[in-house]
């Protein structure tokens, strides 16, 4: 009997252990509401929270602007990495440290209430995003997407993991997304009960842009400056949005006349490329 109370006092433990604990691998969270205050523009516009992009980037926490791909095993597509991930906010679990935030979860029930779409709008020739997890996908070219409600809603789980495969392990790749509600009716954008699309976001391979490549296509031009007006003197940059999506390009914080620099001398030397 004794044995039999130690047994359960460890299984007990094991899974109060489990329900604490956060996923070591990085994952991108899907929210509303992201400044965190009610009655502003964004209480209904879809965003990610990136405060663990590019945290497991090398041996030092975010010591690379990029995720290096790692040589596999496998004859396709022989470069891989498991992360990032995608998961979101939810408001029941209060021991799920880093998703439990009910003031940016979404209302009501996946799938049936909202439907979350995530979309490609850019990804590189050579890179392939794989979901191996039921139900098995891939994202290898622009304009595919994935339910992420449906599998929310299939599991009763939003935490997904994520492969990514590339055929090179030194030259730059990236993939680009946003989310919208499918549920969601495009002529009436004041809906209260379905949300606004997100910006765009990116995840980058092997080596980081070049500084001021917003839009990532590998070069500077009209384009990038228009994606930093849309961040233009905004000053709350910090890892929980990538720093404006690489808009706050030397990371102090705020958008402002010193990353237009840096982004106006990439712009001239790659002038040549366009």
């Amino acid at each position: 009997m004794k044995f039999l109370n130690i047994t359960k006092f460890l299984i007990l433990l094991f899974i109060s252990s489990y329900c604490l604990a956060d996923c070591p691998l990085d994952h991108l969270i899907i929210g509303i509401n992201q400044d965190g205050i009610e009655g502003t523009e964004d209480d209904r516009k879809l965003f990610v929270e990136c405060s663990q992009k590019y945290r497991d980037s090398g041996i030092i926490e975010y010591s690379n602007w990029f995720y290096p791909l790692n040589e596999s095993i496998f004859s396709s597509y022989p470069y891989r990495l498991g992360e990032p991930g995608f998961d979101a906010f939810q408001n029941y679990n209060t021991n799920a440290g880093y998703t439990y935030d009910p003031n940016r979860s979404l209302a009501g029930q996946p799938d049936t209430d909202y439907r979350i779409i995530i979309k490609c709008l850019s990804i590189s020739p050579g890179l392939r995003m794989v979901h191996k997890d039921y139900p098995q996908f891939t994202i290898d070219e622009a304009g595919m997407d994935f339910n992420h409600s449906y599998i929310h809603a299939l599991r009763s789980d939003s935490h997904l993991h994520m492969s990514y495969q590339a055929l090179d392990g030194e030259i730059l790749y990236w993939i680009t997304f946003y989310l919208y509600d499918e549920l969601a009716d495009p002529n009436n954008p004041k809906d209260p009960n379905h949300y606004l699309p997100s910006e765009p976001f990116s995840f980058v391979f092997n080596k980081e842009p070049l500084a001021g490549d917003l839009v990532i296509d590998e070069i500077v031009n009209k384009k990038d400056l228009m994606e930093l007006n849309k961040y233009w003197l905004k000053n709350q940059s910090d890892k929980r949005n990538d720093y404006y999506e690489r808009a706050d390009i030397n990371k102090d914080g705020v958008v402002n006349f010193t990353d237009f620099a840096i982004l106006a001398n990439n712009r001239i030397n790659s002038h040549s490329l366009e």
